[in-house]
């Protein structure tokens, strides 16, 4: 089970580890974001640190409607019961953990400010 917390602004968030290409790791708070229908992103001071391998270019379209160019980024991600490969996004300052990761799990918001915030497997 993951865990996490609703903040004082009503923002679902985790800390989950991220992990580069040499093997070292960051301590990441994400925003559960039920909205974005990818897997990570990462603020780009992440990607430095991480030493993250660019993938590839692209185009997102943001919450707002606008477009907004992107690079996706090679991740691993502490998840559950390992490290899992994950295409990471980086966009400005956001760390967003969104739907793809969420595919097979059930999602628990309790969302008043300081409440419970789960992430489990769903069979």
């Amino acid at each position: 089970m993951i865990r996490g917390m609703v903040t004082a602004g009503r923002e679902p968030v985790v800390r989950l580890m991220v992990r580069g290409p040499g093997g070292d790791v960051q301590d990441v708070e994400l925003v559960v974001d039920t909205g974005f229908t990818g897997a990570l992103v990462l603020p780009a001071a992440v990607v430095t640190n991480l030493g993250l391998l660019w993938k590839s270019g692209g185009t997102a379209v943001l919450a707002d409607g606008s477009t907004q160019q992107t690079d996706y980024y090679e991740a691993e991600l502490e998840w559950l019961t390992g490290w899992v490969s994950v295409l990471a996004m980086s966009v400005g300052p956001e760390a967003l953990l969104g739907m793809r990761l969420l595919a097979s799990h059930r999602l628990a918001i309790e969302g008043s400010p300081g409440g419970a915030v789960e992430i489990v497997p769903w069979p």
